[in-house]
């Protein structure tokens, strides 16, 4: 499962150097290279619905190699083109491939994983995204400089496939019970479970896109810049492993209330921040909080989905704190033209604590109750 993960985030962390480059090298401005990124979460957010039909009809672990390959193919094919549409429509089609291996892992997780089991697992696939996010694009950015760009796209895919196909007799197992059918949860109920989990991937998304915007305001140098990136990450990995045993031991409100904090914490300092110290404290608790929160929106997923209809679920409810991932640009930019980005960043440490209030009053705790508990219960 985690080889499927490492695939999926392989080929997103080159496409995040990729995509720019490419685009850069044929002639494109800013506004087609925005365009083009933008479209693989508008797949993405569009497909919930096809996704979770399909996961039902064909299953998590082809839902998720189907996913995979298509994905390749997608992120091989970009390099191959040089024209405005195809790019648009193939990376569309990258978005709805993550839609797809995301809904099948959290599906393979509620299925075949101890429910006492569910934070750590996640968790894991949190820290193999870090990870691999902060190693990948540094080999990517070197590799362009000796291959070209066909190559580039093509390395990745055919790392993909070969993997995948390594690895595919160790993902395909019975499943560990039947599901019981169930009814679709209401939209209005997705809704508010859905609410504070977009509120904080709007959160997250304008982290990475704020930090470097207010040192460059600040007028810091270009290695500063990305000493604060470096610090951020750095933070965020070294907190992430302590987050799935916490989820599973103390519940997932035990991660949830202090990543939601520290974040805001962490937007407020960046908001008051006047000089490059008190940049570079606000660029550590800004990690520090994402780090709890890995594996996190996963892991409420996975718990939440009514058995027996799970796919169509987690396809919408994956689509929906998506939405969040393209809310937090559009408020930092917006914000940032009209008031500042000090406001800005003040702005999305206020939308962090309406996100933990939404899960507080809509959520609650929902780690499912360990054999342990259940006896004590009993008695």
């Amino acid at each position: 499962m985690l080889i499927n993960w490492f695939n999926w985030t392989l080929l997103l962390a080159a496409l995040i150097v990729l995509l720019p480059l490419h685009l850069e090298a044929l002639g494109f401005g800013v506004d087609g290279i925005a365009a083009v990124t933008a479209a693989a979460g508008v797949g993405g957010v569009l497909s919930a619905d096809f996704v979770g039909g399909l996961a039902s009809r064909i299953g998590p672990v082809r839902l998720v190699r189907f996913g995979l390959l298509a994905m390749g193919a997608s992120v091989a094919g970009i390099g191959a083109v040089s024209q405005l549409i195809p790019m648009l429509v193939l990376n569309t089609i990258v978005g709805v491939c993550t839609s797809m291996i995301r809904v099948g892992s959290q599906m393979l997780v509620r299925n075949r994983v101890d429910d006492d089991r569910r934070g750590r697992v996640h968790a894991r696939q949190g820290q193999t995204t870090r990870l691999t996010m902060l190693v990948v694009p540094v080999g990517v950015g070197v590799m362009w400089e000796v291959l070209g760009p066909l190559a580039n796209f093509a390395i990745p895919a055919l790392i993909t496939v070969v993997t995948l196909a390594l690895a595919g007799s160790l993902t395909i197992r019975p499943p560990a019970r039947a599901a019981k059918g169930e009814s679709m949860t209401p939209f209005t109920t997705m809704l508010r479970y859905a609410s504070g989990p977009i509120l904080f991937s709007a959160a997250r998304a304008g982290r990475m896109l704020l930090l470097p915007l207010i040192g460059l305001e600040l007028n810091l140098s270009p290695p500063r810049i990305g000493l604060l990136i470096g610090l951020t990450s750095a933070a965020d990995l070294l907190i992430s492993p302590i987050s799935g045993p916490i989820m599973d031991s103390r519940g997932r409100l035990g991660t949830i209330i202090p990543s939601f904090a520290l974040t805001a914490v962490g937007f407020i300092i960046l908001g008051l921040a006047s000089g490059g110290w008190l940049l570079g404290v606000a660029a550590v608790v800004l990690g520090l909080g994402n780090g709890f929160s890995a594996g996190l929106l996963l892991t409420l997923g996975t718990d939440l989905a009514p058995a027996g209809n799970e796919g169509a679920f987690l396809g919408r409810f994956g689509a929906m704190h998506d939405s969040g991932r393209l809310l937090g640009p559009f408020l930092v930019g917006l914000l940032g033209e009209s008031l500042g980005l000090n406001a800005a960043a003040i702005a999305l440490a206020v939308v962090c604590f309406i996100g933990l209030a939404c899960i507080l009053a809509f959520v609650g705790e929902t780690r499912p109750p360990t054999k342990n508990s259940a006896d004590r219960n009993m008695r």
